[in-house]
């Protein structure tokens, strides 16, 4: 069986511009940005 991979970033930025609509006009909103140039690691495993 495949393993179904949900995409919910596009609905939690969605989400949150609505909640916080009120104050758009302070805020500037970015719905990705990469923090990192590499790839995400785990420290440790089990």
């Amino acid at each position: 069986m495949e393993e179904l991979k949900i995409q919910w970033h596009p609905e939690f930025c969605s989400a949150m511009e609505l909640i916080l609509k009120k104050d758009r006009d302070h805020l500037k909103f970015i719905r990705e940005y990469n923090l990192n140039t590499k790839p995400l690691e785990i420290d440790l495993m089990m």
